[in-house]
């Protein structure tokens, strides 16, 4: 684990409370976590970089108030709906289209199954954090459905002050229909919009996503009459001008089409828009919400994030995401000029957002014009020691198979092992007091689960079963907290994997023979003979054998089908992955797999290859070579 540098302070929510739940704590302070340079992507000599975090978004907003209170323009968030469903990503093997299901293979990326407590101070805590990132002239917009969204847009009053909200915003979904469901069918999600301040950059795009220009409505020369009348208001034009527009066609044309507006800065002179662009109101549902280009679930559209990004923001400003996914918004954000900074929890939302970044520099950089206030690189950073797991799903999974814990169903634990009830903590952040605070509110719901073993000496039950928590990671007074607080007469045992994980053997990694040389002339050739990986393969023929007819089964006639990207960083210094050679096939493509280098200078060099296959597995492998 990172060690806390120094603490961060919090300002106080500008709302009054207006909703409780258990375990509420308003965070004044949180311990800084520095961030480790992992991956460099596009322009090596950039003298800035866009930044994507690896990592749980409460670290990550914890390390940029160091540097970023205050600058970031706009975030949007869409953090995971408390629906209890859990995610997949769809993925099939490289080349050519496989008959059947279009995919053939489905990945676990995240779960959206919380306790409504745990919840509401989860999302709580990282809004604190995000608005002290906001500029003055900044806004955030946060995409909800209907389980949660009601108590969020409450909250977001709280937090950023019930007078800075501007609009909820009706956003396209995912139309399903359940047979047998009593009620209407959900079309809209909710797109909550909020300012930081009064001072909010936003203009108003219109429809056709182009920014609506507003003029001056007055010209050179005095004309009579001089007045016009509207908004229950005379006005005049400035000395020496008239207004540009007769009452009759103020009155039947302007004001109807909401043409027309007050200077922002001077409430007497009149604007108008020159063209009949039809303004955008609250109601967004003439785009899609939601596309599915990268097979990565829930992921939100271009055309979503591009209305917001050019309404909120001018160029080279500063857009952030926290829960980026598949990495639509600084994909937006990179086409349009926009500098970003993005997060997510799980390895395969990075891996699928950094491809996608990589692709859209790589065409940036061959174009190269002249007035793009962007930045055409981009580092990957941890601000945690992930080096197992890619997400908590397969976390879950890996750690009670190596604990030996049998899962039971329908219950808030995951297992029982010897005489103990298991719960396996999200892996991907450290066990903190809320946390405990839930565990032992759940065993009191659950005490008739526990047997009676003997009274205490004050006639309080002590009980024969205990619970085993399994976490990564703990906030360092935890265990004096659980001490205090439990009060159940349950023994409570905690478990640090990051102290047990040197004893424990996790699932096999990918395998791979790579061919790595330097000729006379300082060539360096790159051959990736042979890639195998475990994982895959045992799922593929999981999946063949649920497929009754053979022409319907995939099978790896080349290696290369199963490899999604190939990086290759020719000079690696053992701290920072530069991707000066990348291989980024579409869909249909495979990976070239033989990759050449010039060497310019004589030396000793370190060649680090990194291969990720269509499921995410990642192999990486370095070699020493001399040109």
């Amino acid at each position: 684990m990172p060690k806390k540098l120094q603490l961060q302070s919090i300002e106080k929510a500008k709302g009054r409370p207006m909703l409780q739940w258990a375990g509420k704590k308003p965070l004044d302070r949180i311990e800084y976590y520095p961030a480790q340079e992992k991956e460099v992507y596009g322009d090596k000599n950039s003298k800035e970089f866009n930044k994507l975090f690896w990592g749980d978004n409460l670290q990550v907003l914890a390390h940029l108030l160091k540097e970023y209170r205050g600058k970031i323009d706009l975030i949007y968030i869409d953090p995971p709906f408390g629906t209890g469903v859990d995610y997949f990503k769809k993925v099939k093997l490289r080349g050519e289209e496989i008959k059947g299901q279009y995919s053939i293979l489905e990945e676990k990326q995240y779960a959206n199954v919380f306790d409504e407590d745990y919840y509401l101070q989860f999302i709580y805590e990282r809004l604190l954090l995000m608005r002290e990132l906001l500029t003055d002239t900044g806004s955030i917009f946060v995409r909800m459905d209907y389980h949660f969204g009601h108590y969020v847009k409450t909250i977001l009053d709280e937090v950023f002050g019930k007078e800075n909200f501007v609009n909820e915003i009706s956003v396209n979904r995912t139309k399903k229909i359940f047979a047998g469901v009593k009620g209407l069918n959900v079309a809209f999600d909710s797109l909550f919009f909020y300012k930081k301040s009064n001072q909010v950059k936003f203009r108003n795009v219109g429809k056709k996503g182009r920014e609506i220009k507003w003029l001056s409505m007055h010209s050179p020369g005095i004309r009579h009459p001089r007045e016009r009348q509207l908004f229950g208001k005379i006005f005049i034009p400035p000395e020496g001008r008239h207004w540009t527009f007769t009452q009759e066609r103020i009155d039947k044309e302007l004001l109807p089409q909401n043409r027309i507006r007050t200077n922002s800065t001077n409430p007497n002179i009149l604007e108008y828009l020159q063209s009949e662009i039809e303004l955008l109101d609250s109601n967004w549902t003439d785009i899609p919400g939601y596309t599915f280009k990268t097979g990565y679930p829930t992921e939100n559209s271009e055309p979503l994030l591009e209305r917001v990004i050019l309404s909120s923001t001018n160029d080279g400003d500063i857009v952030a995401d926290f829960f980026v996914g598949s990495g639509t918004t600084p994909a937006v954000a990179q086409n349009l000029g926009r500098k970003w900074i993005a997060c997510d929890i799980n390895l395969g939302a990075i891996q699928t957002t950094a491809k996608r970044l990589n692709q859209i520099i790589q065409k940036q950089q061959q174009k190269k014009a002249k007035d793009f206030k962007g930045l055409y690189a981009f580092k990957i950073y941890n601000v945690n020691d992930y080096d197992i797991f890619k997400n908590e799903l397969e976390a879950k999974e890996i750690v009670m198979e190596m604990y030996g814990v049998e899962p039971i169903k329908r219950s808030y634990f995951d297992g029982v092992l010897d005489n103990n009830f298991v719960k396996v903590m999200p892996m991907n952040r450290v066990l903190n007091k809320l946390d405990v605070r839930t565990i032992l509110k759940e065993i009191e719901k659950s005490i008739t689960a526990f047997t009676i073993k003997k009274k205490s000496k004050a006639g309080e039950p002590v009980y024969e079963e205990g619970v085993l928590i399994i976490a990564s990671g703990l906030e360092l007074d935890v265990h004096d907290f659980l001490k205090k607080e439990n009060k159940t007469g349950v023994k409570v045992e905690i478990r640090d994997i990051l102290t047990d994980k040197k004893n424990l053997i996790f699932k096999k990694k990918p395998e791979a023979k790579i061919q790595v040389k330097v000729e006379k002339d300082k060539k360096l050739s790159v051959e990736i003979k042979e890639f195998y990986s475990p994982i895959l393969i045992r799922k593929l023929e999981i999946e063949n054998e649920k497929m009754l007819k053979k022409e319907y089964q995939a099978k790896v006639e080349d290696f290369r089908q199963i490899i999604d990207s190939v990086a290759i960083d020719v000079d690696y210094d053992g701290k920072l992955f530069n991707a000066e050679i990348t291989d980024l096939p579409n869909k249909k493509e495979i990976i070239k797999g033989k990759y050449d280098w010039d060497y310019t200078k004589k030396g000793k060099y370190t060649v680090a290859v990194k291969i990720v296959d269509v499921l995410g597995e990642e192999y990486f492998e370095t070699f020493e070579v001399s040109a």
